[in-house]
Order: structure tokens, then C-alpha cells, then sequence
């Protein structure tokens, strides 16, 4: 055994030394390959990582009826997802949101700003949350437009907010001026103002409902009917200035405008939820003041007679 060990020994160092001598060699391990970096641009994010926002509503979202001319999408950078808003005509445009929806910074014409928050009624701050109504009607609204507000011919950056729910409808529209530094152009809202436009006197009740009489500011009235279930108190109720439960305001990109409505009735013990009629009014850029405020008439519509 140890003769043939000797001799295998010898047949493979005759064969190495071959080798040698052709100039051949045995075939080396590959280097490894070098480390591919990451783009420096951002890419979507994939399928499997945790989303911002359903593909579901990203596809709602970005339809021609819900999108305000934005196109929406859900990118990545450095592992961090967040939301970007362009504009196809507009190739020096666009909104970026992060991943908690706390900051919203556009860049435009070369210029990079932070838009400021707004407080909510009760002191804090509206997130960034993107909303075109997708779920129905508890989904909310929360979307932005590119609009010329002031009428300079340059486009304003709106956002345009409504409340959660079927009930009390909070409307909020914030307005920024993209083309200077990003800062806020004050709305004033119109809800103290179209309240105090009209009076509403009960005057009787009738097959369930309170009748009464509505004036405007122009001295014209109106015959209107609130659904009311108890004879015996038709007589506590009366009708209080201020903000209703559902008021509304709502972009008309084409004329440069804010619409307000509002919803008024009367109120008393044990009422809600019902409504006599509309209060209907715009809001426009007013130079002197530097302000978006009421401009024109605020118009009456009630609703028809309730059945009992």
C-alpha cells in the first residue's frame, strides 16, 4: 500500500510540472463584485414595503375627476417612503410629503419651501393627510389645487380640507403663494358673516314641521319649514348666529374663486340634525386688504316641506 501511495504522489507532482511547463494554471476564484449603489434618484416604492397610502386609494386618487391636474405617487428615499405630487405641464413643480405627514415642502422654479401648518379648532395641527374622498362619504377630503387666486397670473397652491363623517362637515382652504416664498394668503372665513345676513322669525307649526319666515339682507323673504316632533316646545326654538354644523367651501379653479355654503335652521331643546334652507356666497382676492374674503351677495335657498 505505501508502494502505491509513493507512486500516485510522484504521478501528480509529474502532472503539476506539466502544467508548468505548458504555461497553463489552474483557473483563479473571480473577484468579488463590487457593491451596486443606490440611485440617487428616488424610485417607487416596492410592493412589499409598508405603504403611505393603499394602492387602492393612490388609484382613486390620481383619476381625472379627483386628482386637481396632479399626478400623486408613493416614492422611496434611503428606505423612507413618502408622497410626491407633479404637475405634467409643470416639469419645475413639485409637493413632497413625508412618511408621518407632518411636513409638505415644493419645489418651484428653483426655489424650496416648507409649507406652514394650520391649527384645527381646537389648537392643534391639521396633518398632510391626502385624501380625494376615497372610501365614501366618512373618508373626508383633504386635497391640494394650483389655482390663480389673486388674479397676477401666476398660480396659487390651495388646499382644501373637509371634516370626517356625516355630520358636523368642517371645511378648511388654505391658500399659499408658490410664486413667492411659500407664505400664507389669508381666507377669511364667511360663516359670522352669511349667518347675520338673514333673520328667521317661527311663526307657527304645522303637520309636524315649524313654519317661518325668512328675510334677507335685501328685504326679501321666504316661506321655510323645519321638521319639528313636539308641539308643545315648537315655541323654545329660535335661531342663533354663527356657524352651522355644515358649512362648506369648495374651489372653482376655471373663474379663480372660493364658494362657501352653509346650511342654517333654527335650534332648541332636543334638536338635531335638521336644516330650513342654504346660505350661498363666494370669496375673492381682495388687493387692498391682501386677503381672500366674502365679495359678493350671500343668497337664500330653503328646502321643500318636509314630510311629518
Amino acid at each position: 500500500m505505501r508502494e502505491k501511495a509513493i507512486l500516485w504522489a510522484l504521478l501528480l507532482a509529474l502532472i503539476l510540472t506539466a502544467c508548468g511547463q505548458s504555461g497553463e494554471t489552474l483557473p483563479e476564484e473571480p473577484p468579488p463584485e463590487p457593491e451596486m449603489e443606490e440611485p440617487e434618484h428616488s424610485e417607487e416604492v416596492p410592493r412589499n414595503r409598508q405603504r403611505i397610502m393603499s394602492e387602492e386609494a393612490l388609484e382613486y386618487t390620481n383619476q381625472e375627476d379627483c386628482s386637481n391636474g396632479f399626478l400623486l405617487a408613493e416614492r422611496g428615499e434611503g428606505g423612507t417612503p413618502f408622497l410626491e405630487f407633479t404637475r405634467p405641464e409643470e416639469p419645475n413643480f413639485s409637493l413632497c410629503i413625508n412618511r408621518d405627514l407632518t411636513e409638505a415642502v415644493v419645489d418651484y422654479q428653483g426655489r424650496t419651501m416648507t409649507l406652514g401648518r394650520v391649527e384645527t379648532p381646537n389648537g392643534s395641527l391639521y396633518d398632510w393627510d391626502v385624501s380625494a374622498g376615497y372610501g365614501g362619504l366618512v373618508s373626508g377630503y383633504s386635497m391640494p389645487f394650483w389655482v390663480d387666486l389673486t388674479g397676477d397670473g401666476q398660480p396659487e397652491l390651495a388646499w382644501l380640507r373637509h371634516g370626517y363623517g356625516t355630520g358636523f362637515h368642517e371645511s378648511v382652504c388654505t391658500v399659499y403663494n408658490i410664486s413667492g416664498e411659500g407664505e400664507i394668503i389669508s381666507l377669511v372665513e364667511p360663516w359670522e358673516e352669511m349667518a347675520a345676513s338673514v333673520t328667521v322669525e317661527p311663526q307657527d307649526w304645522e303637520d309636524g314641521c315649524i313654519r317661518s319666515l325668512v328675510t334677507d339682507g335685501e328685504g326679501n323673504t321666504y316661506t321655510a319649514w323645519q321638521y319639528w316632533g313636539q308641539e308643545e316646545t315648537w315655541q323654545q326654538v329660535c335661531y342663533q348666529l354663527g356657524k352651522s354644523g355644515w358649512a362648506s367651501l369648495e374651489i372653482d379653479q376655471e373663474r379663480g374663486i372660493v364658494e362657501a355654503v352653509m346650511m342654517f335652521g333654527l335650534e332648541g331643546p332636543h334638536f338635531f340634525g335638521m336644516y330650513m334652507g342654504e346660505l350661498h356666497t363666494e370669496l375673492s382676492y381682495d388687493a387692498e386688504r391682501g386677503v381672500i374674503a366674502c365679495s359678493g351677495p350671500i343668497s337664500v335657498s330653503v328646502f321643500d316641506k318636509p314630510e311629518a
